[in-house]
């Protein structure tokens, strides 16, 4: 009988304090999660560090890249030097095998929430990430409560030290539960995450109380690499069907699509969805071109629920029969707000052969 194979996926955070590894064991139906800090002297190049505590970490556990189905990295900085580091730092062993994904820590969030039973992500979810004096807030909740639900995430980050709390003060306590009493007032939430190493050791008391009256709170440092690891099992369903808006620095809040006509119909059909980061975001769709060799592009803001358009004109196509032209649409996006549609003729089989003519059409969306 032939044995099954296992599969097994890892999600591996980046940041200036820590490495986060979390594990999961299909078979098992088992997440092992650990959490390794980061000296000092590393936190100035802590992506390098963070790689050879990774590196030292697998080998005690006996694992190369070969035992993983698949691999997401998050990370506390996601900007393009950021992600390069990491990449050129990843063994070629490793990029061989996984390539490397890179997500930022707001996504890691969502998919940690959205991976869980459905009682958790269709209420109001907060997260609270208490790291240096600084206090990252992502709330998830509806933003349309009907039978086909949509969420939104918002991102906002709080300066405790402006906000009168400092670290080892004697009325720490005091002052976050007053600030976090007024947040809540303001930002209902069901459900409550708690991460960062600020909210360590046994000064909370009265902000313990505020945050647990009539809501579940739970606190944990591998929320982000479990997040990322949960991603690595599969993609949500509601994310490819653009119905989680994830509003923050490096995500996409348009969608880009073109209208057909369906018996008489016309009809939106997006070839990229919402909720991912801008490097992460492409999408592919082939069209067959009938009177015209024109194409209009909508954009989708999801943010304000509005509609822009753009025509491009494909120019010295060979002669052919109306619907002979198939078009291959590919989009990339450069930045959250611009990018680049890609359309090539790919012919009509051995009827119309296609040119492999690429024609580039730049896109800037108003934000």
């Amino acid at each position: 009988m032939e044995q099954m194979t296992t599969r097994t996926f890892a999600g591996i955070d980046l940041g200036r304090t820590a490495l986060s590894l979390s594990i999961y064991d299909e078979a098992k139906k088992e997440m092992e999660e650990e959490s390794f800090p980061i000296d000092q002297e590393g936190a100035d190049d802590y992506i390098s560090a963070g790689l050879d505590r990774l590196s030292s970490c697998l080998q005690e556990k006996g694992l190369s890249p070969e035992d993983f189905t698949d691999v997401v990295f998050s990370m506390e900085e996601t900007d393009e030097e950021s992600r390069k580091k990491l990449e050129q730092g990843l063994p070629e062993q490793w990029t061989a095998r996984h390539g490397c994904h890179i997500i930022c820590r707001f996504r890691a969030f969502a998919e940690y929430v959205f991976h869980q039973e459905k009682m958790v992500w269709d209420r109001n979810t907060l997260l609270l990430d208490y790291t240096d004096d600084s206090l990252k807030c992502i709330l998830i909740d509806q933003i349309r409560p009907s039978r086909q639900k949509a969420y939104r995430g918002r991102m906002q980050e709080l300066d405790l030290l402006k906000e009168g709390i400092f670290r080892g003060a004697s009325d720490q306590d005091q002052a976050f539960s007053k600030m976090i009493r007024q947040f809540l007032a303001k930002n209902p939430t069901n459900i409550i995450f708690l991460t960062g190493e600020g909210f360590e050791g046994s000064w909370m008391k009265r902000t313990l109380t505020c945050l647990c009256a009539g809501r579940r709170v739970f606190l944990g440092q591998n929320i982000y690499a479990s997040g990322a690891c949960l991603l690595a099992t599969g993609i949500l369903p509601l994310m490819e069907e653009g119905m989680i808006l994830l509003d923050g620095p490096d995500m996409v809040c348009h969608s880009v699509g073109i209208v057909t006509s369906e018996g008489g119909r016309s009809r939106y059909v997006p070839i990229t969805s919402i909720g991912k980061e801008w490097y992460n975001t492409r999408g592919s769709l082939d069209v067959i071109l009938d009177k015209s060799n024109r194409i209009e592009f909508f954009f989708h803001n999801t943010i304000e629920n509005e509609m822009e358009g753009s025509a491009c004109e494909i120019t010295n196509l060979p002669q052919r029969p109306a619907k002979t032209t198939r078009i291959r649409i590919r989009v990339l996006f450069s930045s959250r707000l611009e990018g680049t549609i890609l359309m090539e003729d790919m012919g009509f089989g051995q009827i119309s052969p296609g040119t492999g003519k690429i024609t580039v059409f730049p896109f800037t969306l108003i934000s």
